[in-house]
């Protein structure tokens, strides 16, 4: 150590505390062995710290170097003290080349490991013994570092200290053992950094010693790491926000970056300090924010977010402090966690995409058509498919496949009920005779139609409210059916073929309603002509002038033969 090798008392090769008469006499003497080239005396430079390069200019200039009492004390700090015999031995083997046994003597008066009169001189010297050999070839030893300074630390801040600065320095030099301390750490530091020691290596050092300056020195370290955490939170926010899609490892790298720094900031200024945690729960706020946007940018893509957002998450919690950031964090991670969880949920509605698309485009598609029951089986046969892969993916008991097998449900009956409900509507406004038999014809078809619609449906899933619901609708249809299925067509009346009305014009020519010639045209009637739109016009059309053509015609006998004749010839047609 330069402030070792270098000392003014070593140059001279005197101990701390000798006189200005000694230092002087030893001044001259040495110029004049400089002067006839010769070896001096022995004296206290001791060889075996390292070499010694003694010029006439080097030894005029030491009276200068510890001249004041300042500059007296600057110097002791670093150099060997006498504090009686027991101190003797271990010079007498630093003389010798001998620092193993100098050491060993000096740790003897350490046993006890208080700092006593007796004992105070032998942890300063053990320690500028250390800080010596510490820095040796270029290199620096930390363990022989951290024990000169923990060694000297504990001294300057025994009560002692004051019995050292009276022999280094005369009676009216005052100074407080934190300023001393001060002095000695940053002369210390000022070499370790050049050899390459760290802040960080050099406060944990300090964290393991207890000392008065150590709040007031530590503070003086704390604007580098400062300025360097909140450069990197800036640098950090830039990237995330030019790139989100590299926004994780941005995070990542963040916290890297002055996870260090923020560790030497809490030992500097201590872990409650304002600044520190301020500028920690800003370092958590943006590797949280990292991850977040990387989520965002990700989440509907095929590039799956999850693990990469929560290592943010996690990085972010540790160095949170506050409890806003605190909370913040435990919140994104608990949602993130449900989120993951929920993968193979996701997975399986991946896999059914396009069947969930393909069903809506068809909700769509006949929502705006007309409802009918025809449109209503259309629907649920395009739907069948689709429905089937939703259920085969998720389950016959996952919600969306029962909402979804629902919702199909839903829109096919009530295109049914529409339906039904138009005809029966219909047949209730209509007063004449063949409109009501026309509008019973296609009730009856229709009822018919709507039964297997909504047997399709009951096969369905549907939610249990739904299923409730569709059986009254099935309830009302089925009584429906049954009392259109007793209604006899021909009459429009409930019962068999007997009674008034009917096939009018054939029941004129033959006289009876009941004739064999007039059941088979009621028979061809019900049976064919009531299952096309053609036979349904013909119908409707003959009901609505036959009456008429009854009252004309029912007093006119060639009239009614010739008519006869004309549908015995048809009859005959229908049963060929």
């Amino acid at each position: 150590m330069l402030a070792i090798k270098n000392n003014p008392y070593r140059i001279i090769g005197l101990l701390i505390g000798a006189s200005a008469r000694e230092q002087l006499s030893r001044t001259k003497k040495l110029k004049m062995f400089l002067e006839v080239e010769q070896e001096p005396d022995e004296d206290f430079s001791f060889p075996v710290l390292g070499d010694l390069t003694r010029t006439a200019d080097a030894i005029s200039e030491v009276p200068a170097r510890i001249n004041l009492n300042q500059d007296r004390m600057n110097a002791a700090l670093f150099w060997f003290i006498n504090n009686g015999i027991a101190d003797e031995p271990a010079f007498d083997a630093l003389q010798a080349l001998d620092m193993q046994t100098a050491a060993a003597v000096w740790r003897k008066l350490m046993l006890s490991g208080e700092v006593t009169s007796r004992s105070y001189s032998a942890f300063q010297n053990l320690s500028t013994l250390h800080l010596n050999n510490a820095f040796r070839n270029g290199g620096v030893d930390t363990g022989l570092l951290e024990e000169g300074i923990l060694m000297k630390l504990k001294f300057l801040e025994s009560d002692n200290y004051s019995d050292f600065v009276r022999v280094a320095t005369d009676e009216t030099f005052k100074i407080s053992k934190e300023e001393l301390q001060k002095n000695f750490l940053s002369k210390v530091y000022a070499e370790a950094e050049k050899n390459g020691v760290n802040a960080q290596l050099f406060l944990t050092i300090l964290g393991k010693a207890s000392f008065s300056a150590k709040s007031e020195y530590l503070k003086t370290f704390a604007h580098q790491p400062i300025e360097q955490i909140e450069k990197q939170i800036e640098e950090a926010k830039r990237k995330r926000k030019t790139s989100p899609s590299n926004a994780a490892g941005t995070g990542k790298q963040l916290y890297l970056n002055v996870i260090d720094s923020l560790s030497q900031l809490k030992s500097i200024l201590g872990p409650t300090d304002i600044r520190f945690t301020t500028l920690s729960d800003k370092v958590a706020e943006e590797v949280l924010q990292c991850g977040i946007d990387y989520f965002k940018y990700y989440r509907e893509s095929n590039t799956d977010p999850g693990n990469e957002t929560m290592d943010c998450v996690r990085k972010a919690k540790v160095v949170a402090i506050g409890n806003v950031a605190k909370q913040r964090c435990q919140e994104n991670m608990d949602n993130l966690q449900e989120w993951i969880d929920d993968k193979p949920n996701r997975e399986r509605q991946q896999r059914i995409l396009q069947d969930l698309e393909r069903i809506k485009d068809l909700i769509d598609e006949y929502e705006s058509k007309s409802p009918t029951i025809t449109n209503a089986k259309e629907f649920l046969n395009k739907s069948r498919l689709h429905v089937q892969n939703v259920k085969s993916t998720l389950g016959s008991s996952d919600e969306l496949y029962i909402g979804l097998s629902t919702r199909i449900a839903a829109d096919a009956q009530g295109m049914v009920v529409s339906e039904i409900n138009a005809i029966q509507n219909r047949l209730g406004n209509t007063y004449d005779q063949a409109g009501k038999l026309m509008a019973i014809v296609l009730l009856k078809q229709k009822v018919d139609e709507a039964w297997d619609v909504t047997l399709l449906i009951g096969n369905m899933d549907l939610r249990s409210d739904f299923r409730s619901h569709f059986n009254t609708n099935k309830q009302g249809l089925s009584s429906l059916r049954n009392q259109l299925s007793s209604v006899n067509v021909g009459t429009g009346r409930s019962g068999g073929s007997g009674g008034g009305g009917g096939c009018y014009i054939a029941t004129m020519a033959y006289g009876d309603y009941d004739h064999p010639q007039v059941v088979v045209l009621r028979q061809f009637r019900d049976e064919i002509l009531s299952k096309f739109k053609l036979g349904l016009w013909v119908i409707k059309t003959y009901y609505q002038y036959s009456p008429k053509l009854v009252e004309i015609l029912k007093n006119k006998r060639l009239t009614n033969t010739c008519i006869r004749f004309i549908l015995n010839q048809i009859i005959k047609m229908i049963k060929r």
